[in-house]
């Protein structure tokens, strides 16, 4: 019976296969039908009678699939959006998902991006003084000439992020993973990378005297870059 009531519910999906929210939704009614199945069963009701009651419960999918829909088509025309040459002072961008987005020569000063998906976004020139990156997604994003003075970062996604000539003195990027991120013409000077994980990391001609490494954990590759720049690795653990 439960086989049953899985064919039933993939019947009713079966055309908005196309919809990328489909899958997701047909998940979890399956599993809100399974509870209630079971609950109907405990209370003394035959298998016919459970599935018959179950599958009354549902409701019209397909006015639910096109409000589903509709607001993922509001979403999508958001990505890759260019907020370029503003001053979003003060911005709440908590949340949001914005791939390939531009904030280029903007005044992003004091905003809040936790919990963004900000994916191959560009920040160019911007001032990003005291803005706020936690738990992040930072894939393939470009910081390039950036005020990043005051920043935090905590608790996000590096993976191929480029920083380039940008002043990164003095950040703290404690206990962060990073992998195949580019720190290009930029200033480490005393920033601190303690207890963090680097994996196929470059450190191109950047500042990086008094960079604290104590506690981080890297492979060969970026373990030889900076000691090629006689960083101090002393603390440092190979992997």
């Amino acid at each position: 019976m439960i086989e049953k009531l899985n064919a039933h519910v993939h019947g009713i999906f079966a055309p908005y296969k196309s919809a990328k929210t489909a899958t997701e939704l047909e998940e979890e009614l399956l599993q809100n039908l399974l509870e209630k199945y079971d609950d109907h069963r405990r209370n003394g009701a035959s298998e016919q009678q459970a599935f018959k009651l179950t599958v009354d419960s549902i409701g019209e999918v397909s006015e639910l699939m096109e409000s589903l829909n509709l607001q993922y088509n509001v979403l999508e025309q958001a990505i890759s959006m260019d907020y370029s040459r503003h001053r979003l002072l003060d911005s709440d961008f908590r949340s949001v998902s914005v791939h390939d987005g531009k904030f280029n020569s903007c005044d992003l000063s004091r905003s809040d991006f936790s919990h963004s998906d900000l994916t191959n976004s560009t920040f160019k020139n911007s001032n990003l003084d005291h803005c706020i990156f936690e738990n992040a997604n930072l894939t393939g994003t470009l910081f390039k000439s950036a005020n990043l003075k005051g920043v935090t970062f905590k608790n996000s996604i590096y993976n191929k992020t480029h920083f380039k000539s940008c002043n990164l003195s003095g950040l703290i990027f404690d206990g962060e993973t990073f992998k195949q991120t580019i720190f290009e013409g930029s200033s480490l000077r005393k920033a601190s990378f303690r207890d963090t994980t680097l994996i196929n990391v470059q450190f191109r001609m950047s500042d990086l005297k008094k960079i604290d490494f104590t506690g981080a954990s890297m492979d060969k590759l970026t373990y030889n870059f900076l000691h090629g720049a006689k960083v101090d690795l002393s603390g440092v653990t190979l992997i």
